[in-house]
């Protein structure tokens, strides 16, 4: 992803609560199994074998604040940005 396509993009969790979505300036690793942020993420670095996903989302600077905060159900920040190796 080049800095031209991380910036300014709908905000993915805008989108999943059905509100009018705003720019992003970045994006944020995401901890969750809400299958439409999966679907909006830009990379993923899990195995796929849990429930949750560890996704990176673009997503608006108020929404970071709000999962940063602990006021989104069904998001936490997760702060692993490259793949595991695998063993």
């Amino acid at each position: 992803m080049t800095l031209e396509t991380a910036l300014f993009q709908d905000c993915a969790v805008c989108r999943h609560l059905g509100l009018v979505p705003r720019a992003t300036v970045s994006s944020l690793g995401l901890r969750t199994a809400i299958r439409g942020l999966i679907e909006a993420s830009s990379a993923r670095f899990d195995d796929g074998r849990d429930a949750e996903a560890h996704v990176l989302v673009p997503v608006c600077p108020e929404h970071v604040v709000d999962i940063y905060r602990g006021r989104m159900a069904g998001m936490s920040m997760a702060w692993r940005m490259a793949p595991v190796p695998a063993h």
